[in-house]
C-alpha cells in the first residue's frame, strides 16, 4: 500500500498549518479517509519542518486537490508503510515531482538518530520515536 510523506506550503504560518489540519481532521471525521495522518519531522536541503505520512488515496483525495502542496518542490512516496516491524522494508521510494517525473531514492530504513544528522534528507516519525531515511 502506497505512502507519501510531504510538508504543506507555508508551514509555518498557523493559520496554514490550522487550515490543513482541520480540513484532514473534517474528512477523517466524515469517515472519508482510508487511514490516518501521522505528524512526523522532515529533513530536507538543510530545512528541518513539520511533515506528514498518510496513504497515497487520502493525499491525491484530500490534500492535492486543495493546493495544500501547489508550491512543494516534491513529495516522497514509499511502497511501505514507514513502520519499523514492516515486512515491506525493501520496497521502493520516490521522489515525485509536480510534473509528474519520479525519481527512484531507495528503500526507506530505520536508522540511528546520529546517523540521521549526518545525511540531507530524513524523516522521524514522532509516535514511533524513529528516524527513518532512504538508502
Amino acid at each position: 500500500m502506497p505512502y507519501v510523506i510531504f510538508s504543506i506550503d507555508n508551514v509555518s504560518d498557523t493559520h496554514t498549518l490550522a487550515k490543513f489540519t482541520r480540513h484532514i481532521d473534517t474528512q477523517s471525521a466524515m469517515q472519508k479517509m482510508r487511514g490516518i495522518m501521522v505528524h512526523c519531522i522532515g529533513y530536507w536541503e538543510g530545512t528541518l519542518e513539520p511533515s506528514f505520512i498518510m496513504m497515497l488515496q487520502d493525499f491525491n483525495d484530500h490534500v492535492r486537490p486543495f493546493g495544500f502542496v501547489d508550491n512543494q518542490i516534491c513529495v516522497i512516496e514509499c511502497m511501505q508503510s514507514l513502520h519499523p516491524r514492516g515486512k515491506d522494508s525493501q520496497r521502493p521510494c520516490y521522489l515525485v515531482y509536480p510534473d509528474g517525473r519520479r525519481e527512484t531514492i531507495g528503500s526507506m530504513m530505520e536508522i540511528s538518530a546520529a546517523d540521521a544528522m549526518r545525511l540531507d534528507a530524513w524523516t522521524y516519525r514522532m509516535d514511533l520515536g524513529k528516524y527513518f531515511a532512504a538508502k
